[in-house]
C-alpha cells in the first residue's frame, strides 16, 4: 500500500477544520489513529480522509477555493471528455468544462513544437494558505491523465507561483522533475507526443476509478508506454461498430516490428496477443451491459462471436455468471 507524508494528511483534515468540524472527531469517526511522531499514513487512509472532506464539505476542492465546486462535478467532466479519443482532445475539453463551471480556478492547455504546458491559474490563492489544493490539483491532472492512456508521462517541469515550502522535498516525490517556485504561472510541462496518445480505458474502468478516488491518484498509474496498452489502443478505438482484431502479424507491422519481436516483448510484460483480445472483448461486454441498452445477440455480434451462446459460454468464464444474471445485478 502507498503511502503519504503526514503533512498532506495534516492539510486534508485543516481543509474540514477551517470549515468549523473538530478534527479529532473526524478521525474518531474514521478508525483513524495517529501519532505524535508519526512520518506517514496509509494510501487508504488518506483516501477515507478526502472522500470524508469532499462528501462533508459538498465540495470538491476542499473548501479550498472562494466558491464551493459541488461533488460530482469531477465523475460528469470525465465521463463527458470520454467521447473523445486522443488525451489532448480529452483535456482541451475538461478543461473547457472546468473553466465554464468555476471562476475560481482557470486552466489552459498550451503546446508549442515539442512541449505542452498545462496552466493553472487560482484566483484566490489566500483561500489555499499552505497551497495543498494546488498540489492536490495538479496531481489529480498528471496522474488522470496517466491513467487515461496507460502511460507514466514524464514531467520536464513544474511551476508554482509560491515560495519553496519545507516540505519541498515531498513535492519533488510527488513531482519528478525541475522544480521552479515564484513563477508567475502555475503550470506542469511535458512532451507534446504524449497528448497524441489515445485513451485505452472502458467506461467500466473509468467508473471504478472515480468510485476508488482518489485512491488511484496517490500513485502514477501505467507502467510506461507497454505494448499491451497500445494494442488495447488499436483495437478499442478502431472506427468499426464490430471489435476488429487484425492478425498478429498485421498487428506487428502497425507497430512497426516483426511478429516474433512483439511476441517477444509481450512475453515480458506477462501476457499475449489471445490474452488482450479476451481482455478486451470481457471489458467491452460490461461496458455494454452496464451502460448501454443493447441486447445480448448485438453485443455478441459487436464483438465477433459467431452465436449469442458463444458469448454466453464466453461471458461466463470471464465473470462467473450469465450475461443476463450480471446485468440484472448491475441495475
Amino acid at each position: 500500500m502507498a503511502k503519504v507524508d503526514i503533512h498532506y494528511f495534516h492539510q486534508a483534515l485543516d481543509c474540514a477544520v477551517r470549515k468549523g468540524f473538530d478534527g479529532d472527531k473526524i478521525l474518531l469517526s474514521l478508525g483513524i489513529t495517529i501519532t505524535p511522531n508519526q512520518q506517514r499514513v496509509d494510501g487508504e487512509q488518506m483516501t477515507r480522509l478526502v472522500q470524508y472532506v469532499w462528501a462533508n464539505l459538498n465540495d470538491e476542492f476542499l473548501g479550498c477555493t472562494k466558491n464551493p465546486c459541488k461533488t460530482g462535478i469531477f465523475p460528469f467532466m470525465a465521463h463527458h471528455v470520454f467521447h473523445y479519443k486522443s488525451l489532448g482532445k480529452m483535456l482541451e475539453q475538461g478543461i473547457l468544462f472546468y473553466n465554464l463551471v468555476t471562476n475560481d480556478m482557470q486552466m489552459k492547455l498550451v503546446r508549442g513544437g515539442d512541449v505542452a504546458e498545462l496552466e493553472f491559474v487560482f484566483t484566490h490563492p489566500e483561500c489555499d494558505p499552505k497551497h495543498f489544493f494546488l498540489e492536490f490539483w495538479l496531481i489529480i491532472w498528471h496522474r488522470f491523465s496517466s491513467w487515461l492512456i496507460d502511460v507514466k508521462i514524464p514531467l520536464s517541469q513544474v511551476c508554482f507561483s509560491h515560495p519553496k515550502p519545507k516540505h519541498s522535498q515531498e513535492v519533488k516525490l510527488l513531482f519528478s522533475c525541475r522544480h521552479s517556485f515564484n513563477r508567475p504561472v502555475v503550470k506542469l510541462c511535458f512532451h507534446a507526443k504524449y497528448l497524441d496518445l489515445p485513451c485505452v480505458r472502458t467506461r467500466k474502468e473509468l467508473t471504478r476509478f472515480l468510485r476508488n478516488s482518489p485512491e488511484d491518484l496517490i500513485t502514477i498509474p501505467g507502467s510506461g508506454q507497454s505494448f499491451k496498452a497500445k494494442i488495447r489502443a488499436i483495437l478499442i478505438h478502431d472506427e468499426n461498430d464490430i471489435l476488429y482484431c487484425p492478425s498478429f502479424e498485421r498487428l506487428a507491422l502497425n507497430l512497426n516490428m516483426s511478429a516474433q519481436t512483439l511476441r517477444r516483448r509481450l512475453k515480458v510484460e506477462g501476457t499475449s496477443y489471445p490474452m488482450i483480445k479476451d481482455e478486451i472483448r470481457r471489458d467491452l461486454a460490461i461496458d455494454y451491459l452496464v451502460m448501454s441498452n443493447r441486447n445480448i445477440t448485438d453485443i455478441s455480434n459487436i464483438l465477433g462471436f459467431s452465436e449469442p451462446r458463444s458469448f454466453t459460454r464466453a461471458f461466463k468464464h470471464w465473470t462467473g455468471v450469465s450475461p443476463s444474471k450480471y446485468s440484472r445485478s448491475k441495475v
